[in-house]
């Protein structure tokens, strides 16, 4: 039985872990092109956008995990129809995703004009994006999962 709690915990911890580490990733490399390229953020604002997120990713990767897992079980998502698993990651990345974006860049003094297009952007590019991060996401947690054996 111990050792079961073991395990049980070392997969947490490893869910926890591999959440996080792609939260950071896949966020700091989409979201500076976007800012940079699209939004017209200096590049100094930009990384400051990205340091300013780092905080907000390490609090929420593991909560978008379990958001994203839980609309998986909502939506009857199996991991085997590929439209479920578009939509799924699509929906869960847009609306987890949005509202966090905006803050991040409030934080880092962007102006509302700037706010209004990055956010408008995201919003498509994240549409783009869910699935690509739906599979990076399952990816680190593959990884991850496979230093703990």
């Amino acid at each position: 039985m111990a050792t079961d709690e073991g395990e049980s915990s070392r997969h947490r911890l490893s869910l926890v872990l591999a959440d996080i580490v792609a939260m950071i990733i896949f966020s700091t490399a989409l979201c500076m092109v976007i800012e940079i390229f699209i939004a017209g953020l200096s590049f100094w604002q930009s990384v400051s956008a990205r340091v300013a997120a780092i905080p907000v990713n390490l609090v929420t990767g593991r909560p978008y995990g379990i958001f994203r897992d839980k609309l998986f079980q909502i939506l009857h998502i199996d991991r085997v129809n590929s439209w479920k698993l578009i939509l799924g990651d699509t929906l869960a990345f847009v609306a987890f995703q949005v509202p966090l974006y905006v803050v991040v860049l409030l934080l880092a003094e962007a102006s509302w004009r700037q706010i209004a297009i990055s956010s408008a952007s995201i919003t498509l590019i994240f549409s783009l994006a869910g699935r690509p991060y739906g599979m990076f996401l399952d990816f680190c947690r593959r990884i991850v999962s496979g230093f703990g054996s």
